[in-house]
């Protein structure tokens, strides 16, 4: 019997010193570049809650769909650096506070951390096809101390590349043309 459970070790053992692997790639979202033009000078406290994400895509590795059809794909070695939903929100709050400059806009990591207005955020699509396009679909939801003032959906749509490099500058892209409609309202509000 030892010798037996001796051979499967070796067995399992050479499979990892002999056998290939492919290695992981990490992506994560980038802020905007800083050479936006602010909407508005007025000092607003904002607060991002994370971003409601899908659980099949809120996971480690990327989701892409499969171009006419329902199927997704998981990528196994193609993976997040940090969770999509705080990853959006992060990244949303930093381009937010490029068009609202003199703003304190931070990503809501703490429950006792408290803001004059919060954005949360509800992606409904936020599906990619390498190679042809990526789309999504997200509520978002101003609140003033507590109270809903303004809610809205928006779609967007842009071309997308063949490969993951793209799609995360491609996501990175679309996050930031949301800021955007965000930051334009709150300087309204």
């Amino acid at each position: 019997m030892k010798k037996i459970v001796l051979l499967a070790v070796m067995f399992l053992l050479s499979g990892c010193f002999f056998g290939s692997t492919n290695q992981s790639r990490f992506y994560q979202l980038q802020v905007a570049d800083t050479n936006v033009k602010a909407v508005s000078n007025r000092r607003m406290d904002i607060g991002v809650e994370e971003a409601f994400v899908p659980k099949y895509l809120d996971r480690p590795q990327i989701v892409t769909a499969e171009a006419g059809t329902a199927e997704l794909k998981v990528s196994e070695f193609n993976r997040w650096a940090e969770p999509l939903s705080s990853s959006f929100s992060r990244v949303l709050a930093d381009d937010i506070s490029l068009y609202l400059p003199k703003s304190v806009v931070k990503f809501k990591t703490l429950s006792s951390e408290s803001f004059v207005y919060t954005v949360t955020i509800e992606i409904n699509n936020w599906s990619a096809v390498l190679g042809q396009k990526m789309e999504t679909d997200i509520w978002w939801t101003v609140y003033k101390n507590g109270d809903v003032i303004y809610r809205q959906r928006s779609k967007q749509s842009a071309e997308l590349g063949a490969d993951f490099e793209s799609l995360t500058e491609v996501q990175s892209k679309l996050i930031n043309e949301l800021a955007l409609q965000i930051a334009q309202k709150l300087a309204k509000l």
